[in-house]
């Protein structure tokens, strides 16, 4: 019986080091560092306030691949957006921004400055 304990116990407290040791590991966070990313300001009309329209338009680009960051201000009238365009493009993003949908609002897009990173 203390053999089988023993058992348990060593492997209980190897599997607790190996998992521990693996999400130390900061290779996911060198892969961050080494994407490629690009930052834009894109102006954006129609908004008619931050709590709606300017946040609901900063979620939908948030649940996308490839979009790293994006801050949307109803009082700017623009949005910063960060995103790795080996995964998402520039149309794709402004396609987000222009189809979201809150109440009969429309989004149109007034101008796209890149950013530098």
């Amino acid at each position: 019986m203390r053999i089988k304990i023993l058992a348990l116990f060593i492997s209980v407290f190897t599997l607790t080091t190996t998992v521990s040791l693996a999400q130390e590991n900061p290779t996911s966070i060198i892969k961050l560092e080494n994407r490629i990313t690009k930052s834009v300001e894109i102006g954006i009309d129609g908004m008619a306030c931050q709590e709606g329209c300017a946040d609901k338009i900063a979620s939908n680009l948030k649940e996308k691949d490839g979009v790293i960051s994006a801050d949307i201000s109803f009082d700017n009238k623009n949005g910063n957006i960060v995103f790795d365009p080996s995964l998402i493009s520039i149309e794709e993003v402004k396609s987000i921004i222009t189809g979201t949908k809150v109440k009969n609002y429309e989004y149109t897009i007034t101008s796209v400055t890149p950013q530098e990173n």
